[in-house]
């Protein structure tokens, strides 16, 4: 299910997109998250008859939150990452873009079901050769965007694009993952620092 659409000005948000030069595309943006926007009361009046019957009753065991999501902009003209060469040829840009400065730094694509992108996201940041990635963070994002698919990346501060085990193991792991969630992981294309070469784990195995 799709968040529904607010016509909030962007100006109340805390957080703003990243906005790359004219001459690329958008390729990170922030989630913002807006607990200040006031909704119709009746619109209030049914949520809470839809998701807290008259019977339910705040204890020690229940949550009760509002959260708003506020989309700004549109997809229109977003980068499709419909093959392996254009997900390397975005993520070589990316990098470009974005150098992680002698850190291992994993990044995340979310897409729409048309394959382009909605945001890329840093999920962890490692020590030098090496960083932590647990599903539960490279798929928080791509579910709060309701994307189809993602393409996972990231750097080798040594230069040298080949795969270790660890990052089969990684693409591997979040591939089932994302499999019971209905979320389909692409490719994974790792970068090599100081070169700007490329490869896809997908293509190269």
């Amino acid at each position: 299910m799709k968040p529904a659409r607010s016509k909030t000005s962007s100006s109340k948000n805390s957080s703003q997109p990243l906005i790359d030069s004219a001459h690329r595309k958008l390729v990170q943006l922030t989630l913002p998250f807006d607990s200040s926007v006031e909704q119709p009361a009746i619109h209030e009046s049914r949520m809470a008859q839809h998701f807290f019957p008259s019977t339910a009753k705040e204890t020690l065991y229940t949550s009760v939150k509002r959260i708003s999501l506020v989309y700004v902009g549109s997809l229109e003209g977003r980068p499709c990452l419909t093959s392996t060469q254009e997900a390397m040829n975005f993520f070589k840009q990316y990098w470009a873009d974005y150098p992680a400065n002698d850190q291992e730094r994993f990044v995340v694509a979310c897409l729409d079901t048309k394959h382009r992108v909605q945001c890329v996201v840093v999920v962890t940041i490692g020590t030098l050769d090496a960083s932590l990635v647990h599903p539960r963070e490279v798929f928080k994002p791509a579910i709060i965007e309701g994307s189809s698919a993602i393409v996972l990346s990231h750097n080798h501060p040594s230069g040298n694009t080949e795969p270790s085990r660890e990052d089969r193991q990684v693409t591997e792991r979040l591939t089932e993952a994302g499999k019971l969630l209905g979320i389909c992981v692409l490719d994974h294309i790792i970068h090599g620092d100081g070169n700007g070469q490329v490869i896809s784990i997908r293509e190269r195995d």
